[in-house]
């Protein structure tokens, strides 16, 4: 798995994009801005992409079923060669803490379940300004 990290607007999905070639592969792309999460049964693409990792998070802020998620599709990834799962996350982790207790809770869980991704992921990369810095 692979997971792309970075502030807003920063060109995380266009890196993406770009690093996969996603014009010409089959993929699936799922944003956390627009629609639920989903789990790959009868996925056909062998690309699968997570935008808005903070959002989807917002949604369900639990993590036993985000550590649970993340190693269903890990498990899906390892079970065909050529898979990949990239997940995009924006770092909303740093800065101001929020004032009230739902606000601090999404950003906590979100924080926890990125440290949990990056321990699964072969990859991470921050974009800064649409630049990569390879991370692991």
């Amino acid at each position: 798995m692979h997971f792309v990290v970075g502030g807003a607007f920063q060109g995380k999905r266009k890196w993406v994009v770009e690093h996969y070639r996603l014009i010409e592969v089959a993929h699936v792309w799922c944003s956390g801005y627009t629609q639920a999460p989903f789990l790959p049964h009868e996925i056909n693409a062998r690309t699968v992409i997570f935008e808005g990792l903070e959002a989807l998070i917002r949604q369900l802020p639990e993590r036993a079923y985000w550590e649970s998620f993340f190693q269903t599709w890990c498990e899906w990834e390892s079970e065909a060669e050529g898979r990949h799962v990239v997940w995009i996350g924006c770092d909303i982790t740093q800065g101001i803490v929020p004032m009230e207790k739902e606000e601090r809770h999404w950003r906590d869980v979100t924080g926890w379940c990125y440290q949990q991704l990056v321990k699964q992921c072969t990859r991470v990369d921050r974009i800064w300004c649409g630049l990569a810095e390879r991370m692991k």
